[in-house]
């Protein structure tokens, strides 16, 4: 069976090599080199990357993000492609919980950032998988939200959770746009919401 966190690395970087270090993404104010910095700093300095949710750490990240700054782009793009041994994604069972959905939405955050781009078409196997990371993101979108919320998908089924009051929405689309939708590019997730 494929790791589709592994693949997802390797596609992510591919699309990045043509995208070039100075392309968009959907990230606000990142270009492509932005977010290869991010993730690489995300697996190879964990102190640092806690500056993206604790401001304590902001100078630790700023610290790291400069040293990488003066990186070439394709030695920064094989950092991407290859992670340190070390790293926690490396623990049997971790790399996909750890990685799977962050190597898939940052991909889509490149390739949706070009003029002119086109939807995806994941086989049967990734789709199932980004399935099950759809539905562990509902969680937290779910905490957000003032009723409860579903998503269904037609090949899959559908999931429905949050509180029992409030207005009910319902995202109905492929896996990977649900999962897009779930961690905020909803602007740019092809789902329709009710």
């Amino acid at each position: 069976m494929t790791n589709l966190a592994r693949t997802e690395r390797l596609r992510l970087v591919d699309s990045a090599r043509r995208a070039g270090e100075d392309a968009p993404t959907l990230c606000e104010g990142w270009t492509v080199r932005d977010l290869a910095t991010h993730l690489i700093i995300r697996e190879r300095h964990p102190r640092a990357a806690l500056g993206t949710f604790v401001s304590r750490f902001d100078d630790a990240l700023k610290q790291k993000a400069d040293e990488y700054a003066e990186m070439p782009f394709p030695q920064l793009l094989g950092l991407v492609a290859a992670p340190p041994r070390w790293t926690p994604g490396a623990l049997p069972g971790v790399e996909s919980a750890m990685n799977t959905s962050e190597f898939l939405v940052h991909h889509e955050d490149i390739r949706r950032a070009a003029i002119e781009w086109i939807p995806r078409r994941l086989s049967r196997s990734e789709n199932a998988t980004a399935w099950s990371q759809a539905k562990l993101m509902l969680l937290p979108f779910v905490a957000k939200a003032d009723g409860p919320v579903e998503i269904s998908s037609p090949e899959f089924g559908s999931r429905r959770i949050g509180k029992k009051r409030g207005s009910s929405v319902t995202i109905t689309g492929e896996p990977l746009e649900i999962l897009l939708y779930l961690m905020g590019r909803e602007r740019h997730a092809l789902v329709d919401v009710k």
